[in-house]
């Protein structure tokens, strides 16, 4: 199986550490070929927040082929991990900037059937706001998200007894994830998963002039269909699927009492109201 690390740290720094300790354990299981991936090699500017990705279509992106480089390693991959220490309460600048050129994935998901693990060098005070962009867009994409995992490293020197507190930690969460690589699993999306793809279906099949990428997806999924409940083939409960098509219906109807239909029809891509 192979292992893609993306790494939103220096290649010296407290994540990096981490990451080497996991691999290490995985290793002990076999079957595993590793590939690290640091941010910091591959230069991708600021997004620019021009929305051409989600609107026209992520090839339309102005960082569209170093972004690509990155997200064909992922498809290759059976399983990916992101990893970033904590700054500020979040992940690191350079690990958002990568999730903001990815965030389209969230309406048009495409890693269907891999797995992903979540790593931070945090404090537990931080764990929270470093796991909620990545968790975010992990289950947007389409990954099955197997685990998180924080580690404190301090910048002081700790006790051997300290030391392996963390070392179990890692040993327990490195099988952990091996385990679940190794097993296969049915796709179950939560509700949450099932509303976004009602959300998005029904936005794009309103505004098709708008949200041209969107549409062209849908289309080709034939989510448009009656008896479409999910991007893919899976497991969903009628319940879900019926509660689910009630909130849509809501939600297109509270949508088309805001909207000017002669604007609509006229917009054409990326739309901007002005105040």
């Amino acid at each position: 199986m192979k292992i893609l690390s993306i790494i939103g740290a220096s290649t010296f720094g407290n994540t990096t550490e981490v990451m080497r300790y996991f691999k290490l354990q995985l290793e002990k299981c076999g079957g595993y070929e590793f590939e690290d991936l640091y941010l910091q090699d591959h230069k991708i500017d600021f997004c620019t927040g021009c929305h051409n990705c989600i609107m026209l279509g992520e090839e339309k992106c102005p960082h569209y082929l170093t972004v690509k480089e990155i997200e064909d390693k992922m498809l290759q991959a059976d399983g990916v991990i992101l990893a970033t220490p904590g700054y500020m309460f979040s992940v690191s600048g350079i690990m958002k900037n990568f999730l903001d050129h990815v965030a389209y994935n969230c309406h048009r998901p495409k890693y269907f059937g891999k797995k992903i693990f979540l790593i931070s060098s945090c404090t537990k005070w931080q764990e929270d706001g470093v796991f909620i962009p990545m968790k975010t867009w992990a289950q947007g994409a389409g990954f099955d998200l197997c685990g998180s995992m924080y580690i404190d490293m301090m910048p002081f020197p700790y006790s051997e007894s300290e030391l392996e507190k963390r070392r179990n930690k890692v040993n327990e969460a490195a099988f952990s994830f091996d385990k679940i690589l190794k097993t296969k699993t049915e796709i179950k999306p939560e509700f949450s998963r099932i509303m976004i793809f009602h959300a998005f279906r029904t936005m794009s099949a309103m505004f098709p002039k708008v949200m041209q990428a969107d549409y062209r997806y849908f289309s080709d999924k034939k989510a448009y269909d009656k008896n479409s409940k999910w991007y893919i083939p899976a497991k969903i409960p009628f319940f879900k699927n019926f509660m689910a098509g009630i909130i849509e219906k809501k939600m297109k109807s509270s949508i088309m009492s805001m909207v000017d239909q002669e604007k609509s029809e006229k917009a054409d891509g990326v739309f901007r109201n002005k105040l």
